[in-house]
Parts: structure tokens; sequence; C-alpha cells
């Protein structure tokens, strides 16, 4: 079997070049949440050994957060999340798919690999739609990963140029031809650190596809 290039993934729609984690609570929370991660270069679980992430295609990902969970009958996450290369985090990182099975079958799993089991019940713990992988550890540490194989995912433009903009003050001197003198002037640098795609964009994209294919 020939192995499936980037380029193919990349023109399929069910199929994703990144693997995405997303951050929960209100939406000011879930953006707080992934400035923290930017910030720390970090992806902590606080809860499980693994770290989650879920495979959904950027072309339908926007569906993602309408799905609701029974319970609170609220998405599980919102739309700010960063995604990294799929085939990265497989090669280098040991990221690996959930497979979801019952509790009978969940006793047959060896426990070396039930870090990458999901129960599955159809009418009560049903979440195969997140497209879950994992990776073993409580801590991702992503400092030395290729920034530009990193992508960000916000609600709007301008919560995406928010997280993806690194804001500083560079200080440097000039010559002040009044006084004679060298003088410091400070000045306002923004530089783009990251990738970035918002849901509007998303949205509108697809929207303009549909219409030019009627």
């Amino acid at each position: 079997m020939g192995t499936i290039s980037d380029k193919f993934r990349r023109t399929r729609l069910d199929q994703t070049p990144y693997l995405f984690h997303f951050t929960k609570g209100t939406a000011e929370k879930s953006k707080e949440s992934l400035y923290s991660i930017l910030n720390q270069k970090k992806l902590i679980s606080k809860k499980y050994d693994f770290v989650c992430f879920s495979a959904s295609p950027i072309t339908s990902i926007h569906k993602f957060f309408e799905t609701k969970v029974n319970s609170t009958n609220l998405p599980m996450y919102q739309p700010f999340g960063i995604g990294f290369s799929r085939d990265l985090l497989i090669k280098k990182y040991g990221a690996r798919n959930v497979f979801y099975c019952d509790d009978k079958e969940l006793e047959s799993i060896p426990d070396n690999l039930k870090w990458r089991v999901e129960n599955l019940n159809v009418d009560t713990h049903d979440f195969e739609y997140l497209r879950e992988w994992r990776i073993k550890g409580k801590i991702f540490d992503f400092e030395d990963f290729p920034k530009e194989q990193i992508l960000i995912i916000a609600p709007h433009i301008d919560d995406v140029n928010d997280l993806v903009t690194k804001y500083d003050l560079v200080i440097e001197p000039y010559f002040n031809e009044f006084t004679g003198n060298l003088e410091p002037d400070v000045q306002e640098v923004f530089n783009r650190e990251y990738k970035g795609l918002s849901l509007d964009e998303i949205k509108y994209a697809i929207m303009t596809t549909k219409f030019l294919m009627q």
C-alpha cells in the first residue's frame, strides 16, 4: 500500500495535516488558556497521563464546536486551539490515534495500550466524533517544534492576530540634531510568530466554494 502524501491529505476534505488541541471554559477563559499555552510552549494534562488532540479536518472544523454534550447542552471545547503537524507528532513525539471499545473489550486490552483506549457506548458515552489522538505523558513540550508546522485557530481574525503576533518594544539610539547627542528612541515592534486561521475565514471559504459550484 502506498504512503498518503501531505499533498494528498490537504486535498481530501475528510483528512487533516494537523492535530489540534482546543481549550475549554468560557470564550474569555479559553483565549487566556491559549495565551498561557503559547507563552509556556507546553500542553499540560492535569487529569490524565496523556495529552489529547483532535484530527478534525480544517474544512469542517467549525462543526466541531456545534456538537453539544448531553450533560451540559454546551460544546465540549471553545474554538481556541493550536494545531501541530500530524506527521511530525507521530514520527517524533509518538502520537497515536485512540481506539474505542466497550467494557468487555477493554478487559482484553494490554495495560501498556490502555492509555490509547476510550470507552464507547452509543447511548451514554460516545465521543468518537472527536477523532481523538493522544501523546503519552502529562506534558507535551513544543519549545523545539518548528513554528512553520504549527497553526493557531480562533473564532475571529482579531483573535488570531492577538494570539500569533508578538508585541515588543525596541530601544535604539538616534542622533538628535538639536542637542547633538545620541538619545534613545523607543519603537513598537510586531512580529508574527505563528500561522493562524479564524473560523470566520473557514466558513467564508466554504460558502464561497459552494456558491461557485452551484
